[in-house]
């Protein structure tokens, strides 16, 4: 079931803006080093059609998505959990 979620997610916005592999603890750390977590996944839609999309199918796989703006927040909202099974 991830893997076909990966590629469906690859489809929508092309393989680059999904990222898997290599140094992803950016997107899975607060700014403040207090959080961190392990993503399955980091998706960089373009436009709010692709967000729209890139909810949609992980809607449809079951994975929960962890919405990250700027990483600026001051409570750890941002930052996936241990499981490694979220975007």
């Amino acid at each position: 079931m991830t893997a076909a979620l990966l590629d469906a997610l690859r489809t929508l916005l092309g393989p680059a803006q999904v990222l898997t592999d290599g140094d992803l603890s950016a997107w899975e750390r607060d700014w403040r080093k207090r959080w961190h977590g392990k993503a399955l996944a980091v998706v960089r839609p373009g436009h709010t059609a692709e967000v729209a999309a890139v909810v949609q199918a992980c809607a449809r796989h079951g994975v929960s998505l962890v919405p990250q703006g700027g990483n600026t927040g001051l409570v750890g909202g941002g930052v996936p959990d241990d499981s490694g099974t979220q975007v």
